[in-house]
């Protein structure tokens, strides 16, 4: 693996690195985004955010908003895959975007705003314009990544305020025995809304990515994506088999 280009901003060491075909940032130490061209699903966490928007028939999604962009690992993949009309990408860090645009080539089909995503959510209009939303929002203390806002009650209704009716929420948690505990299930209006979920992980990770919906996510729409990505992307070939489905919140 060889670094590209490295710099020291602000106390905080960032490494972009290829090795192939992949590149990936690195920023003091924490893999932040990982991208291959040839290889847009690689059995990797980012795999996981993207998932549940394939639980949809073919260009059914056409705006979608990322909290947490990084460097554009999931916005890439999103893009790619399904093809959505709009991205916007909201990220705190403005090194991450330039990244985005200079070595990850997301400037193309993606809106970035540099900004906390905290505030931005909160200060918007409410305007329900999105029919995926992502959260991602984590920063590193001491190389280990540590969440940026509590996934509590208030946020979770500020998410769902700028959700279309039959949108996502897609969540990356660090600490799966947490997630039974989400207000998404505990909360009564949330859980009327939300009634609909699903669950990955791949072995060797803590994480959890958990979907939310008030319409059913189709495994048949995800089966035939997965079909049509391997075809274009041979490459990709095997991959699922990383993925496992879990079947209690806890999983």
């Amino acid at each position: 693996m060889a670094i590209i280009w490295q710099q020291t901003i602000q106390g905080n060491h960032y490494e972009v690195r290829n090795a192939g075909a992949s590149i990936r940032l690195y920023r003091n130490g924490v893999n932040h985004s990982q991208w291959n061209p040839s290889r847009p699903l690689c059995g990797s966490i980012w795999d996981l955010i993207t998932l549940p928007t394939l639980h949809r028939p073919a260009d059914s999604l056409r705006d979608v908003l990322i909290l947490g962009f990084g460097a554009g690992a999931v916005g890439r993949q999103i893009r790619e895959l399904a093809n959505p009309t709009r991205i916007v990408g909201v990220e705190l860090d403005p090194i991450h975007l330039s990244i985005a645009d200079g070595f990850f080539e997301c400037s193309e089909g993606c809106e970035l705003i540099a900004g906390d995503a905290v505030e931005w959510v909160h200060e918007g209009e409410g305007e329900a314009s999105y029919d995926v939303i992502i959260d991602d929002l984590y920063a590193e203390h001491e190389g280990v990544p540590v969440r940026c806002v509590p996934m509590d009650a208030a946020w979770c209704e500020a998410l769902g305020d700028l959700l279309k009716p039959g949108g996502m929420l897609i969540f990356n948690s660090i600490e799966p025995d947490k997630i039974a505990h989400l207000p998404l299930f505990k909360s009564p209006v949330l859980k009327e809304r939300f009634k609909e979920t699903v669950m990955y992980r791949i072995d060797g990770y803590e994480n959890r990515v958990i979907a939310f919906s008030d319409r059913p996510f189709e495994k048949r729409a995800l089966d035939r994506h997965l079909a049509r990505i391997l075809k274009a992307y041979p490459a990709c070939r095997g991959v699922a088999k990383r993925y496992i489905k879990c079947r209690g919140f806890g999983g």
